[in-house]
């Protein structure tokens, strides 16, 4: 039984709310830590300006790394918003019965509403079955074994395997050795499709493999959604990175109708660009022409730690998304003037930058996040972690800000990041940032030490020595 915040049972305050119905919702064996926070991002962006409480049901078997959830919705139109926007849910289905075999299967089904089963078995409607297997590959001679045992489905409508009017589904869950998969109860799912995902369309429009515009850090299309969800951005938002890089998340971000504007300290990616394998000059802009999306409001050369916004500047942003360099595989830099005596033409001088330590790059990014996002926006980044090593206490904070998510991608055995994801809830107050550094700083200066410490198992390796190994679970290529 899910329980709702407040210690009461889910289903007590869904008899009180009513209106919500419960479904099915089938993920992809993708960023098993991020799931559920997307799909609960998105039906906030449909519930605001006060969004709901999103209601849960554990998997059958309470197996938390199951892609079989209970979700509740308060209409087919949220579910066809969720697999709209959203890159790891497959699909959506009303479930009319399961269980362990085809006995219970049918004995579920039987005992689903009558009124149900009317509304999509008539004789006007045509139909197909589909049948999925999970943890196994099911050949067209068992899929069809399968489908003539349900000849007890009161049914009445004409077969049509192109463009049915309604399609149910017979999700077959047999897990078996070395798949590599999470071991996950065996179960036999039946209902009718409410809708599908679209990620396939999007991520094969914005492939980075067919992009021109391209950096070694560009962001991956998949996570650059999954990061716009998490931000809840949507049409007519201003939405900042303020180490935008090549664009990548902007790209994701215009897509889904927000103004965009940008700054980053390198004045190359910001302005001078390069050349594609045909020798021809591209951009950041040549990216979103390409794609036919609207180009960014403004792209600008800019220190981090320095902005260039007026300090009486506040409540501007409507989501803030970025992937801060933390210097695994690119260091941060911040503007830093040197002794100079000879004279300099301001017209062609390139300032000089010292190195950006992370402590200093993430309390920066969090203050400007609380002085320039409006009230209820959120800010979004990456945060690299060691995972044997982590530890919630020392993730920053601020006053103005209210952790809402917090998903770890590993990216190796002695490496991941996390999604952080922060809502504004207060009035950005100068004075109680200030205080909260202080309190804070000693926390913060453990994140400087990271970036060494992915490097360091390496050097024990190589030396001979063991090393600590991430003790999260392993599915097949995916760190769990």
């Amino acid at each position: 039984m899910s329980t709702a915040a407040d210690g009461q049972p889910a289903e007590e305050q869904l008899s009180k709310e009513g209106a919500e119905s419960e479904y099915l919702c089938w993920f992809l064996h993708r960023h098993l830590d991020f799931r559920r926070q997307e799909v609960e991002a998105i039906l906030g962006t449909a519930s605001a300006p006060q969004p709901r409480p999103v209601h849960w049901r554990q998997p059958y078997g309470d197996c938390e790394v199951s892609p079989f959830w209970y979700l509740h919705l308060q209409s087919e139109a949220e579910a066809l918003l969720l697999t709209e926007r959203c890159m790891i849910p497959r699909g959506i289905y009303e479930i009319w019965g399961e269980g362990k075999d085809m006995v219970d299967l049918q004995q579920s089904i039987e005992a689903c509403s009558a009124q149900k089963l009317a509304a999509w078995c008539s004789a006007d409607l045509t139909f197909k079955v589909a049948v999925d297997g999970w943890g196994q590959t099911l050949t067209q001679e068992q899929q069809v074994e399968l489908i003539e045992q349900l000849a007890f489905l009161p049914i009445q409508g004409r077969v049509k395997l192109k463009h049915p009017d309604v399609i149910f589904h017979l999700i077959v869950a047999r897990w078996q050795e070395n798949t590599g998969l999470p071991e996950v109860p065996h179960r036999l799912y039946f209902g009718r499709e409410v809708a599908v995902s679209n990620r396939n369309a999007t991520i094969k429009r914005y492939a980075l493999s067919s992009r021109r515009y391209l950096g070694p850090t560009s962001m991956d299309t998949e996570m650059a959604f999954i990061m716009c969800n998490q931000a809840q951005v949507r049409k007519g938002m201003l939405v900042w990175d303020p180490f935008v890089g090549t664009g990548s998340i902007l790209v994701a971000a215009a897509h889904l109708g927000a103004q965009t504007f940008g700054t980053d300290i390198d004045i190359r990616v910001i302005k001078w660009g390069k050349k594609d394998p045909a020798g021809r000059p591209v951009d950041i802009w040549s990216n979103f022409k390409d794609y036919g999306l609207k180009p960014p409001a403004g792209l600008v050369r800019a220190d981090a730690h320095g902005l260039p916004f007026r300090s009486n500047l506040h409540n501007i942003f409507g989501a803030i998304v970025c992937d801060p360099p933390y210097g695994v595989r690119a260091g941060g830099t911040k503007l830093e003037a040197k002794p100079r005596t000879n004279h300099l033409d301001p017209v062609d001088h390139i300032p000089s930058t010292a190195p950006y330590a992370l402590s200093e790059c993430l309390w920066d990014l969090l203050d400007t996040a609380a002085r320039l996002l409006i009230p209820g926006a959120r800010l979004v980044y990456f945060l690299p972690s060691i995972p044997h090593l982590y530890q919630e206490t020392i993730l920053p904070t601020h006053p103005a800000l209210k952790m809402v998510a917090n998903s770890e991608q590993i990216l190796t055995q002695r490496y991941s990041r996390r999604l952080i994801t922060m809502q504004k809830v207060a009035e950005y107050d100068s004075a109680a940032a200030k205080a909260h550094l202080d309190l804070i700083q000693p926390s913060l200066r453990l994140h400087d030490e990271i970036a060494s410490s992915v490097w360091q198992p390496r050097q024990e390796e190589q030396a001979g020595n063991s090393t600590t190994n991430v003790e999260k679970r392993r599915y097949r290529s995916k760190l769990v």
